[in-house]
């Protein structure tokens, strides 16, 4: 372990954690390089160089600045996003299932949606802002049904189950009361897709991720604490109840950014803690959480711009399909050593 000492701060490097970080920047910088190069017109390097610097044709230029940066852009953020939010469910809850998939901040984007979609035809941007606006509730709702006790492990996860459950329902009523043409729209905007994305999408999103990332790191000495348990962290002078509730908004607000652009994508926010946990070999890492967040997003992405045959797919299908699977590997792992949570 390596101390770095700034002023009146340090901060503590393990080895194996500042390994895991630098590897999958690496991951996700190749993996970003090679996004950009390939796709149905395939660029190469050079060509991306070229273009990136503003010396490629109209052509290459066109195709990177217009349809590739930006929906690249758009998807590592919304990564990073989801990334960190289920890190901080997960630390929050001390369970594998705490992720707002499960715990119907998802389902509650969805119902923001299909109102805006339904109800008032609304555009893309109110879309964006509603669905932003129903995860965000329900992320407040769910503090608010586990206020009177200590909202961790089964509790928490409980209650957004049965939220998501009564959510699914309403937004099951709502796809009954509409046109075709509007339920294939809100159906194809729940599934979760990238693509039309632009930079001012990006940019919204970064700005979430960016607020995000400053929460986290100053509350970073509570939630670091929190992992040991209530006891524990109160002993070590931390105010729990505080840092809950700030957690769980920072949450709620990080998956609401990330849904209002690419819609629900499911499964990315309950996987990339857990992979953060392997490469780190200890407790969830934040920033490699939010970094493998990125780098499933991006993947998966890649896969369905590749499509089956000549059609693409949205990017949710990907991750549904992925993270389903692995979350029948996950229930079986904890089965087979008895816990889980």
């Amino acid at each position: 372990m390596t101390v770095i000492r700034l002023g009146g701060y340090s901060i503590r490097l393990r080895h194996r954690v500042l390994a895991a970080v630098l590897g999958s920047l690496a991951a996700l910088v190749a993996l970003a390089m090679w996004s950009a190069a390939t796709g149905s017109t395939s660029l190469g390097l050079e060509r991306v160089w070229y273009a990136l610097i503003g010396q490629g044709t109209k052509g290459d230029e066109f195709i990177l600045w217009t349809l590739r940066l930006p929906r690249l852009a758009t998807g590592l953020a919304v990564g990073a996003c989801m990334g960190l939010a289920g890190a901080l469910f997960q630390t929050l809850t001390r369970n594998p299932l705490g992720s707002p998939d499960l715990l119907g901040l998802t389902q509650g984007a969805t119902t923001g949606a299909l109102i805006a979609i339904i109800v008032t035809g609304a555009s893309l941007q109110t879309t964006a802002v509603l669905a932003a606006a129903g995860s965000l509730a329900t992320g407040l709702l769910i503090w608010a049904l586990t206020r009177g006790g200590d909202p961790s492990g089964y509790r928490l996860v409980l209650v957004g189950i049965g939220v998501s459950a009564i959510l699914a329902g309403v937004n099951g009523y709502l796809l009954t009361r509409t046109t075709i043409v509007d339920a294939f729209r809100a159906v194809y905007w729940f599934t979760g897709d990238l693509s039309g994305r632009d930079f001012t999408q990006a940019a919204a999103v970064g700005t979430v991720l960016a607020a995000g990332v400053l929460v986290i790191a100053l509350l970073s000495r509570g939630l670091d604490s929190l992992r040991l348990g209530e006891a524990a962290a109160t002993g070590l002078g931390v105010h729990v109840g505080a840092t809950r509730v700030t957690a769980l908004v920072t949450a709620s607000i990080l998956t609401a950014g990330a849904v209002a652009v690419a819609g629900p994508l499911a499964f990315v926010a309950l996987a990339a803690p857990h992979i953060s946990a392997r490469l780190t070999g200890s407790s969830r890492s934040f920033t490699v959480s939010a970094v493998v967040g990125a780098l499933i997003v991006t993947a998966a992405d890649m896969i369905a711009v590749a499509g089956v045959g000549d059609r693409q797919l949205p990017t949710g299908v990907v991750t549904g399909v992925v993270g389903g699977a692995y979350l029948i590997w996950l229930l079986i792992a904890h089965r087979k050593k008895g816990v889980m949570s």
